[in-house]
Order: C-alpha cells, then structure tokens, then sequence
C-alpha cells in the first residue's frame, strides 16, 4: 500500500513538475519577444506593455516543414503549378499573337536549349528573391529580418521573437507571390519573347508560394488583433489577454 501512494505522489509530483516547466518556457518565451509596428508606436508601446506584464498567449503554431505538413503542401503547390502555367501560358501567347499578328512559333534547337538555361538560372535567382521580398516587407514594418536555408527543403526569411500584427504578417507573406506575379504579368504584355524566357520565374514563384499561401488562409480565420511571430519552420499566433485571464 504504502508503495502504491509512493508511485502515486511520485506520477503526481512529475506531472506538476512538467506543467511548471512549460509554464516557465513559455514565459522566457514571451520574454523576448517584440512588438514591431514603425507607423502605429502608441499601439505598439500598449501592447508591449501588456505583453511585458505576462497577459499574452498562444493560440496557434504551425510548422510548415513538419513531415504531416508536407504532403498537403506538395498538393497545393501542384496545384498553383498548373494554374500559374495556363495562366503565363496564355498570357504570354496571347500577347505575342497581339505584337507579331502571327499564330506562329519559331524556334530552333539551340534556340530551345539557350531558353531552357535562362529559365533554370532565373528560377534560382528568383528563389532568393522571393525571399527578399519578405524581407523587404518585414522592414516596412520595422522588423529585423534575417535570411537562412532549411537544406534540402527551402530558403526562408526569418523575424524571430518580433511580433506583427495579423494583417501585416499577411502583407509579408504575400508580398513575393503579388509583387513577381504583378512584375511578370507587365513584362509578359509589354515583351512576350523576352517574357518567355522567365516562365519559370513567374510560374515557379506561384507554386512556391504555396505555404505563404496556406498560412495565409489559416490566419484569415483568426481575429485581425492577433500578433504573429515569424519562425525559421513556420509561425506562431500570440493573443493579448486582459489583465483578469
């Protein structure tokens, strides 16, 4: 008996010891974490304030690059594969048939072989971009993005421990996908021939943006006085609390 309530107060005393270690984690955690916003500072400082007080929690994580997250990614990034090629795909032939007022392509072998290179080369120029352009919209904000690789998967633009409201966050993440689409869209109409040779660009731009565009999707569910923290595999959602939760 006396070895039952041993084993008992023991399983007890774990469980209250792990309950205060994640309690503990997470207020280190919310510790350091920042509040950025350059055009709104007297939002900024009340929320920092209360973040500062310990009257924050989280409400969601996600980790893009989580092996139960891969799968669905691929699918969607397939799925904008196909939709970005018909897209640029007609686009691009329609605004040739509209400059040369021909149905007609000519190409030849070389001439095949020279577009192949230049796509695959703009494809890779364009991976780092995309990322840059999440940088740059971290800075619009104020934050301090820095760049890293998530080898063999991915390159990313990371903010760690800043906090951005919910709608910004949602600028920084479609920034890549609007910027090179709209880019890509202006160059194909006003020089399809030379447009052609960054169809990878544009249509690889889409379909890698598929995990911007899932998180995007799960945050619109949530409300627009959320704080998101950028992390190197994904994201977390922060809450401000009142002062009695």
């Amino acid at each position: 008996m006396i070895a039952q309530w041993e084993v008992y107060f023991f399983l007890v005393e774990d469980k209250r010891y792990d309950m205060m270690y994640e309690i503990n984690a997470q207020q280190e955690q919310t510790m350091s974490l920042t509040v950025i916003d350059r055009f709104h500072p007297r939002l900024r400082d009340e929320l920092q304030a209360a973040i500062n007080a310990g009257h924050i929690r989280k409400v969601d994580e996600v980790a893009l690059l989580e092996q139960r997250q891969l799968l669905p990614l691929a699918y969607l990034s397939l799925q904008l594969l196909l939709i970005g090629a018909v897209f640029f795909g007609i686009l691009n032939y329609a605004a040739y048939v509209w400059h040369y007022h021909t149905l007609g392509l000519s190409i030849t072998g070389r001439g095949l072989l020279l577009w192949l290179v230049i796509n695959v080369i703009g494809y890779c120029v364009m991976l780092l971009l995309h990322e840059l352009l999440h940088g740059a919209a971290f800075l619009l904000w104020g934050g301090r993005p820095y760049l890293g690789a998530k080898l063999p998967y991915a390159l990313y633009c990371g903010a760690k421990n800043q906090l951005f409201r919910r709608n910004q966050y949602l600028v920084v993440g479609l920034a890549p996908l609007v910027v090179i689409t709209l880019a890509g869209i202006i160059f194909t109409l006003i020089s399809p021939v030379l447009a052609s040779y960054t169809l990878f660009v544009t249509i690889g731009n889409i379909s890698g943006a598929a995990g911007d565009v899932w998180s995007v999707r799960r945050l619109l569910r949530l409300p627009a006085t959320v704080l998101v923290e950028d992390t190197e595999a994904g994201y977390r959602v922060w809450e401000v609390t009142k002062d009695s939760e």
